[in-house]
């Protein structure tokens, strides 16, 4: 697969304050569609129109993209009432700006993590759910479709416990394995099977199994043939994201992408 075609069908994550003042014209110049990411500095930076002007630049190259939601000290199951409530304010904001993109879907984070939730579990998932819940009936108003991604989730019980809770069909899953290699104590293949039918969305990048080090796929140990085994099986085309974290890796990722939707998916 020549790296044209696979341009078209592979996203490249792209922070929004580097899009404005570096990437921008390589990413139009190079027709490379954009997982735009998000955080809190970057939501009170940037204005409305920053947005706007980004969106019609890659629209009238006829590019698209995806956005991700901001995630740091985000948490939807968060114990505190008002910590919970500047969460979903966030999430929403990434809701309206990616119905503004016109993206393909906007990806989040749950924010559990063990060494605070641990001993609150239940309570977290009880909230976790409200505002997910929450976040999905505004996505639905704009027809935005939301991918929960796995980042320190030990094994698939919160999100089996969430997806179970919300059937709502704007919902998603995005398997990060990546994350299940480097902070998961569940087999990759454990996750595929319990999850895969709610598979959205693929963020790919490699790691040697310890550390969360975003290298190209195929040179670390991620078993990326096992997912898309599975998903040609089942018939499941998710949206393909390369989280390159520098410029060296976005083409070798590139073309590993490649050759896997060649091999499995037909193109």
């Amino acid at each position: 697969m020549d790296l044209d075609n696979i341009k078209k069908h592979v996203f490249v994550s792209c922070p929004f304050n580097l899009l404005k003042k570096k990437y921008l014209p390589i990413i139009l110049d190079q027709n490379i569609n954009p997982e735009i990411g998000l955080n809190g500095t970057i939501l009170d930076t940037y204005t409305f129109k920053d947005f706007l002007d980004a969106s019609k630049a890659l629209k009238s190259n006829n590019l698209s993209c995806t956005l991700h939601a901001p995630f740091t000290d985000i948490s939807c199951g968060a114990i505190d009432a008002q910590v919970r409530a500047v969460a979903l304010e966030r999430l929403k904001y990434a809701v309206d700006l990616a119905a503004l993109f016109e993206a393909h879907s906007l990806v989040f984070h749950s924010g559990w993590e063990k060494k605070i939730y641990a001993d609150a579990t239940d309570m977290w998932l009880s909230f976790a759910t409200e505002t997910i819940e929450n976040l999905c009936e505004h996505a639905a108003a704009s027809g935005v479709q939301l991918a929960l991604e796995n980042v320190f989730e030990l094994d698939t019980y919160l999100h089996k416990k969430l997806f179970h809770a919300i059937p709502s069909n704007q919902l998603g899953f995005c398997l990060d394995a990546g994350h299940v290699y480097a902070f998961s104590k569940t087999p990759l293949e454990k996750w595929v099977e319990d999850l895969g039918t709610r598979i959205r969305h693929l963020h790919l990048h490699d790691n040697k199994g310890e550390a969360d080090e975003h290298l190209a796929p195929g040179t670390g140990i991620v078993d990326f043939e096992l997912i898309f085994s599975w998903l040609s099986k089942h018939n499941i085309r998710p949206v393909l994201t390369l989280e390159a974290h520098d410029e060296e890796t976005v083409i070798p990722g590139l073309v590993a992408i490649g050759g896997l939707m060649e091999r499995y998916f037909g193109k």
